[in-house]
Parts: C-alpha cells; structure tokens; sequence
C-alpha cells in the first residue's frame, strides 16, 4: 500500500508520521502525490496568536473519514511548539482511530524508544503513581494497562537510579563486538558475518585495544568510576580464550574497580559456547551471562537461521550454573512465522525450567534488508497481529507468577503489534546496565563496533551522544577521530 501523505506545516512530519506508520504498518508513505497512491492522508494546521485549527482528511478509496478541531494555546511561547504537536497528534491518533474503527497503538501518542523516561520525569516533579496514570491515558490516549505497566517498570527501576551526586562519579561501559558466526534471518545487518579470524577479528582488536587504552586511562585522571560493563554485540563469544583473556586485562587495568557491581557478556548464541569458555569467563570475573535461544521450538530456530536446537539450549545454561555464573539473561521473540499462542507456551514451560534470574521478551520487528523481510514475511493481518499480543500477554502472566518483575521496557521502529519489549527479572537480580542505558541518567562510554555513548548532565539530566560504526571496517578506519571525539565530551563532563 502507498499512502500519500500531506501535511502542513513541515514540522508537523516527523510528529504524525509514526502514527500513522503505526496504523498502517506495511504502507509506504510519500510526500509527493502520484497516480500509485492507494490513500490519501490530509493534516493541515491554522496557526494564530492563541487559538490553532486542525484539520484532517483519511481518503481510502470512496470511504472518507474527516475532522476538524481548536483549541486555545496554554503554553508560554517556549513551549508553543511543543503543545502544537501533542495536540496535531491526539488529533490524528483519534482520526485514525475513527477511520479505522479499532485501536492504533496501545501506547496512544507515544511512539518514542523509551516511554519510561517520561514517567521518571514525572516522578522528578512530584506527582503520585495514580496521577501519572490518569495522565497517560487522558493526554497521551495510553490504554490503561499499558499506562499501569509503565508506571509499575518506572516503580522497580526507582531504587536504581542514580541521584545528581552519583551520576557525575559513577559510569558504565558498553564494549561491542559486531561478529556473529552466522546471520539469523530476522536480523538487518549483513556485515559483519565473520568469516575469517586473523582477517577480520584481529584489525577490529587492535583498533579496540587502542580506543580502550586511551578512554580507560582518561576516566581514571577524570575521577571516575565504572558502576556496570556490557559485553554485547554481534556475538562477543566468537573470541578466542587467548583474545577474551586480553581484553580482559585491559578491563581490569583501566576500568574494573571496586565501585564495580556488575559485569554482563552477551554469550547470545548458545553454538559459540563450551564449558572452558563458561569458566574462563566466570574466573575473569563475569557475573552475568546471555543466552538467548529466542525460541524453545526446534523448527522455528532452524527456520530463523540459528545453528543450535532446544538441547544446545538447556546444556549452555548448565554449563554456566556449573562455571559459577551468578546471573543467566535469556532472550525470547514474540512473533515468529508459524508461531502461535501454544508454541509461547511450549517455550515459557521449558525456560522457566531453567530458572533464569532474567528473561527479557522482544516483539519481532522485522526490518528491511533482512532475510525475513527479503522473504516476504514482513506483513501482519488482523489475526497475526492478535496472536503476537496474546504472547506477549502469556509470557507476562507466567513469568510473574513464577515471580518475576518488569523492570526495564523499551520500544523499536517495525514491532509486530506496536508492542513492546520487556526485561523480567527475580527480584534483587535486576541488570543495573540495561536500566542506566534505558533510562539515560548515568553517562556511558561506548566502545567498539556499534558501541553508543551517552553523556549525561546530571543538573538536568540533559545528555549528549556519540555512535561508533556498527561496520568492523568503519570502526576501525575512523578509531582516531572517535577516540578524541570521546575524549573531548568526557573532558568537558560537569
């Protein structure tokens, strides 16, 4: 479906188009009108000194859905423009709604990454859990118990965020490793396959080792502590035991300390374990550990291009247990093609046998260039899109029954069902990465293929960012300007 899209004034695009990318999920939107258009999409905004009229128009085919609205403006002339678009877009979110004569999105107007951080900005600002919660479903059109979800996420983060003092001493790290021993199909990013060690990997470490020295010896002459490290990738367990004790050393020269709390590697995929690499890690001092098998059905893994089984699954996890990790994260996926209601609880059963301290479930988003998406297995009809919700609302309900919390959440462009993807744990084993980097109130150094920065100001909590390339080749052909990239941001750190 092509959808023409005509808006006025220019702003108003990147306000409304998620939205309306939401209602229509496999539609491609243009701005130019041609004869290819299967719909036409019309919002046009008045603006004068205080009152602002919206109209809006849904042509689809002879059918036609059309509004108009005014409102006064309330806020001072600073947040003008920030009270157009909530209001353009309640707007368009119910005209949507009507044309369509169903719900577009469970999160209402909320169509960003990381709705938490709103909610912990109302928190900073005084309000009640109960008024957070009547305000995201009167001004942000959420349904009530995703707006109950939110607050309760926000209510277990709490006790682990940082206060002003803190987040100007304590960091955490992100170290990247952007190679996997093959492609699964629902992921968009070919380029980093790996296919020779000494060709590849070994450039790619050198150029790391160099951005590590410079950046670990910057943060200690800066005062600063590191609180969490993340391994993740690709898949970091594609490293030797020689390379992986390496880069440990450099970690426990620079970085690793006694404000340390927590140092996860993202073993992702259970074909590139064994259990000298389980103890190597836990002697080095690795407390917690991802394997994620996404699903728990043999045919779906071989369908999605994993190169393990159930069985490689269930023997990882034991492996672990036995090398002494501490922590066990398992990664699930809610809608894989051919998976229904009964294959989630045929997983949910066999991962709660394993009594994992975390379990985070993904909704598959399925983007271009991937396999998946190459294949044509990208579209979700009306029945598709209710058995992804039903999952995730069977995995909810058996994980906190096995006693599991919610306690980070975050969202991605292209998710089957415009859901959600939620990180559970038992209680008192939450990763302290995941909610630092979800909620943006610690700087984070990013390091390596992929790796994103966040520096934090903590006065208001305002932040700044810097992305290395997820590409090996790109990482390393630019390491120098990025190192001092890094450099100068965290020089100039409140």
């Amino acid at each position: 479906m092509i959808i023409h899209f005509d808006y006025r004034p220019e702003y108003l695009y990147d306000a409304l188009h998620e939205l309306i990318r939401m209602a229509y999920p496999d539609a491609v939107l243009v701005r130019e009108k041609n004869g290819q258009a299967n719909m036409e999409i019309a919002i046009a905004l008045n603006e004068n000194t205080h009152i602002i009229s919206i109209r809006g128009s849904i042509k689809d085919g002879a059918r036609v859905t059309a509004e108009e609205r005014s409102f006064e403006l309330n806020a001072a002339e600073e947040g003008r423009r920030t009270e157009i678009k909530k209001r353009a877009r309640i707007f368009t979110f119910r005209l949507l709604e009507e044309h369509l004569g169903q719900p577009v999105n469970s999160y209402g107007i909320l169509t960003g990454m990381r709705p938490v951080k709103l909610i912990h900005r109302f928190w900073d600002q005084g309000m009640s859990a109960a008024d957070i919660g009547e305000r995201l479903q009167h001004e942000y059109q959420l349904q009530k118990e995703k707006a109950d979800l939110l607050v309760e996420v926000a209510g277990n983060e709490r006790p682990y965020l940082p206060d002003p003092e803190t987040a100007g001493r304590l960091i955490s790290v992100y170290i990247g490793i952007p190679f996997c021993p093959g492609r699964c199909n629902y992921c968009s990013f070919s380029g980093a396959v790996l296919h020779s060690y000494d060709n590849e990997l070994r450039p790619f470490l050198a150029a790391l080792r160099k951005e590590m020295e410079v950046i670990g010896v910057l943060i200690n002459d800066l005062g600063l502590a590191v609180q969490s490290i993340y391994l993740g990738g690709g898949t970091p367990t594609v490293l030797s035991t020689e390379d992986m004790s390496r880069l440990f050393e450099l970690l426990h020269e620079s970085y690793i300390s006694s404000a340390t709390v927590e140092i996860t590697v993202e073993a992702g995929r259970p074909d590139t374990l064994n259990p000298a690499k389980l103890r190597q890690l836990e002697r080095l001092g690795v407390d917690r550990v991802c394997i994620n098998p996404q699903s728990m059905n043999d045919f779906t893994l071989l369908q999605i291009g994993r190169k393990h089984n159930q069985e490689g699954v269930v023997r990882s996890v034991e492996w672990a247990r036995e090398a002494g990790i501490k922590n066990i994260n398992m990664d699930l996926i809610v809608g894989f093609p051919g998976e229904t209601l009964r294959e989630n609880m045929y997983t949910a059963e066999k991962i709660l046998l394993l009594h994992p301290e975390n379990i985070t479930v993904h909704t598959l988003a399925i983007k271009r260039g991937s396999k998946m998406a190459e294949m044509g297995k990208a579209g979700a009809g009306a029945s598709r899109v209710e058995e992804v919700r039903q999952g995730v609302d069977y995995f909810a309900a058996a994980f906190r029954q096995a006693g599991y919390l919610p306690y980070y959440l975050y969202r991605q462009k292209y998710m089957r069902a415009n859901m959600e993807n939620t990180g559970y744990s038992l209680k008192g084993h939450f990763c302290l990465y995941n909610i630092q980097m979800m909620e943006e109130r610690q700087t984070i150094i990013g390091l390596g293929g992929g790796g994103a920065s966040k520096f934090v100001n903590p006065g208001d909590w305002s932040l700044s960012s810097l992305y290395n390339p997820r590409n090996p080749d790109s990482y390393v052909e630019s390491v120098e300007t990025l190192i001092q990239r890094k450099v100068d941001k965290l020089k100039a750190l409140p």
